[in-house]
């Protein structure tokens, strides 16, 4: 499991072993600060692509997260 915070998102990936290929894919969460003190939070769909490294199934979780925060972002300052 990785976790980076990124533009005050908390980005998490955690890989997930698929028994049916012998390969990894990658799970990650969103989460961010909200005005009730609490948090939100976004689950990504799995990723289709599925990696034979741990540690690479991790990275593409946490690009995943980020390039959801980035759109996030650009739909914000767009309206």
């Amino acid at each position: 499991m990785a976790v980076i915070t990124h533009h005050h998102h908390a980005i998490i990936s955690t890989p997930v072993y698929d028994d049916d290929t012998g390969k990894w894919k990658s799970s990650t969460c969103v989460s961010w600060p909200n005005k009730e003190n609490a948090r939100g939070v976004h689950f990504l769909p799995n990723s289709p692509e599925l990696f034979l490294r741990f540690e690479d199934a991790e990275l593409a979780g946490l690009e995943a997260g980020k390039n959801w925060v980035e759109t996030g972002f650009k739909k914000a300052l767009a309206s």
